[in-house]
């Protein structure tokens, strides 16, 4: 099912979506960097939320794309 959903995906929503993704691993390097427990918290509930953004940004345009070929 994830090889569809990539495949159906064009090169720009990849990169739009792939964005977030990107700052998530970031977030997670910074976390793991950390030297204090809220920095480390902090970077880890950043990374966390740009996993959200890009899985839910992924799951519209894919759930969009199919109800625009049903029209």
């Amino acid at each position: 099912m994830l090889s569809r959903i990539l495949r159906d995906l064009t090169l720009s929503d990849l990169t739009f979506g792939g964005g977030p993704l990107i700052l998530a691993l970031l977030g997670f390097l910074q976390a793991a960097r950390a030297d204090e427990p809220y920095a480390r918290w902090s970077w880890t509930a950043c990374a966390v939320i740009m996993l959200a953004v890009c899985a839910a940004y992924l799951i519209w345009v894919w759930r969009r794309r199919d109800h625009l070929q049903d029209e």
